[in-house]
Order: structure tokens, then C-alpha cells, then sequence
């Protein structure tokens, strides 16, 4: 009975359109996918050839499938990427993947996330960029956390982003539009390693590390798990009137502009930034924030005797 099932999709198969639509009900509303009729007849025949599944089961499968649900095709196109590599296991495999690939066109969060566990090893940035937009539309804790990770992994090291993803996982559940999308254990685990990236940077920092200015600038704002400083607060504006100024001339400087002015900018710069360690943020700075600043004034005074000489 399974046999003559799998020739019955298949015939019917052949007419339908070159793609089928499916959508999701739920959390992924939004999720709308254009799946090539091909592939579609694949999973099916996948169903009927199942030998562990009742003809009840298939049955329901089928039609859901049929009816266009996202879910029901995800679950087969699961199946059929964990199954084995004989007989026709490489090609379910690949089969699978370029369903994943459809539905993630669709916005189905799932499929993102699959296509971000089939990238992580060999190809890291299509990873990335899948883990990303799972962990951003979802959200998706774990791949807020996954894409933070990977960010670790690629060639530049990006740290700035790693920073700020495995910060976006560990902090999901402070959010109330955002607390139902978190779990404790991953949260844990994003928090530790939050954590421990806070410890190597701080480390990297106290030893000269590898950070560029415009790293140890963008860092900033990640650097505290608290999310100091609060948007508008006076050690926000302290932050982003030195920043800006300090950004401003150096932009200038690449552009071969007039230098004239830049000792004073700098000072000023260094005033604010001075007032923002000791002063307004003294108890509120991470370690993190207080060894940027650090790193960022002894930038400025390299700059202001540059400044000096010319």
C-alpha cells in the first residue's frame, strides 16, 4: 500500500503549478513560501515511502502538506536532513536544504535556523547571515547567541558584533515585548559566555590588544550587560558629545583637512570622557567600559602629540 501511495503523489504532483504557496498559522504569521512543485513532490514520496508510519499518519501528513502548511513540510524537510546517509540519504539531504532554503525566503524562523546549523562548518558566513536573520526576526534566542559566536570564528574576528548578539541572547528575557522568546538554560548559557568574552577583551585591552579605535568605540555601548548608559542620560550625552567630535576630527584628519584646532578638540574630548570614568558613571561603568575609555584617552593623547608636532 505504501509503494502504490508514493506513484499516487507523484502523478498528481505533475499538475500542479511550478510552485506551491504554503503558509504558517502562529508565531511566524508572516511566513509565506513559494516551494517548487519538484521539491514538493519529493517530500511526499518521502511520506509514503516511510515504512514506519501508519497509513493514517501519512495520510494526514499528505494533506497537510497539500493544503499548503509551512509546519507539516518543515517537519518532513527535518526528517529528511537527518536521515541516513544510504540509500537515498544524500539526496533527501540535499533535498531537504532546498526546502529550508524556500521556506527561509518565506520568513519561516525554523528554516533559517536549520540553514544556520547546515552553514555553521563550512561556509560561516551564510551562517552568520541565516542565524542573524532567524535571531533578529524571531527573535530567536539561540541563534542571537549562535550568530555572537560565529562572529568569533571568521576571519577578521569581528567583536564589536559578536559582542552585541551574545548580549542580545542573555538579555531577551529582560525585555517584556521579548521575555516569552527566552529560556533559562540558554539564557545561562549566553550570560557565561557574554561574560567570559568581557574577560578575554578586558585582558586583550590591559595588554595592548588587537582593538582598532573605531573597535573600542563601537564596543562601547555592548560593553555592559546593564546597558549603561541609559539612552539620553548625562552619561550618554557625556559618551556621544566625545564620541562624535572625536570621530569628527579624525575624519577630518584622513580628509587632509586643517589641524589647527585639533589639540583643543582632543582635550575637550578627554574632559568629557574624564567626567564620564570618575564622575557620572564611576559605579555604573563595566570593567569593559572603564578599560575602552582607558584605551580610547591614551588614543587621544598619541593623537594630541601628533597634533603637537605638526
Amino acid at each position: 500500500m505504501v509503494v502504490s501511495l508514493s506513484i499516487v503523489f507523484f502523478i498528481c504532483i505533475l499538475f500542479l503549478s511550478p510552485s506551491c504557496c504554503f503558509a504558517k498559522d502562529g508565531d511566524d504569521a508572516n511566513a509565506n513560501a513559494q516551494v517548487p512543485a519538484e521539491l514538493v513532490a519529493k517530500a511526499l514520496n518521502y511520506v509514503a515511502a516511510r515504512s514506519d508510519a501508519s497509513l493514517d499518519t501519512a495520510e494526514a501528513i499528505v494533506s497537510s502538506i497539500q493544503s499548503g502548511s509551512v509546519d507539516a513540510l518543515y517537519d518532513v524537510a527535518k526528517e529528511m536532513n537527518a536521515a541516513p546517509t544510504s540509500t537515498n540519504g544524500v539526496e533527501d539531504k540535499l533535498t531537504s536544504i532546498q526546502i529550508f532554503h524556500a521556506l527561509a525566503d518565506g520568513h519561516h524562523i525554523l528554516s533559517m535556523v536549520q540553514l544556520g546549523h547546515t552553514y555553521s562548518v563550512e561556509d560561516k558566513q551564510q551562517a552568520i547571515k541565516y542565524f542573524v536573520q532567524a535571531g533578529e526576526d524571531g527573535p530567536h534566542q539561540a541563534s542571537l547567541y549562535n550568530a555572537g559566536r560565529l562572529f568569533l570564528e571568521i576571519v577578521p574576528v569581528d567583536y564589536v558584533r559578536s559582542m552585541a548578539y551574545i548580549r542580545s541572547s542573555a538579555t531577551l528575557a529582560d525585555d517584556k515585548h521579548t521575555a516569552m522568546y527566552a529560556q533559562p538554560q540558554m539564557t545561562e548559557t549566553a550570560t557565561k559566555a557574554y561574560h567570559d568574552l568581557s574577560e578575554a577583551l578586558i585582558s586583550s585591552l590591559r595588554d595592548g590588544g588587537v582593538l582598532t579605535l573605531d573597535e573600542r568605540i563601537n564596543l562601547f555601548p555592548y560593553a555592559s550587560i546593564r546597558d549603561y548608559p541609559p539612552p539620553n542620560s548625562k552619561g550618554d550625552k557625556l559618551w556621544s558629545g566625545a564620541m562624535e567630535k572625536l570621530v569628527n576630527l579624525v575624519h577630518q584628519a584622513k580628509m587632509g583637512g586643517d589641524n589647527a584646532e585639533d589639540v583643543g578638540t582632543l582635550a575637550s574630548v578627554r574632559n568629557d570622557l574624564t567626567k564620564l570614568q570618575e564622575k557620572v558613571g564611576k559605579n555604573d561603568l563595566s570593567v569593559l567600559q572603564q578599560e575602552l575609555i582607558t584605551a580610547i584617552m591614551a588614543d587621544t593623547l598619541q593623537l594630541m602629540q601628533v597634533a603637537d608636532e605638526l
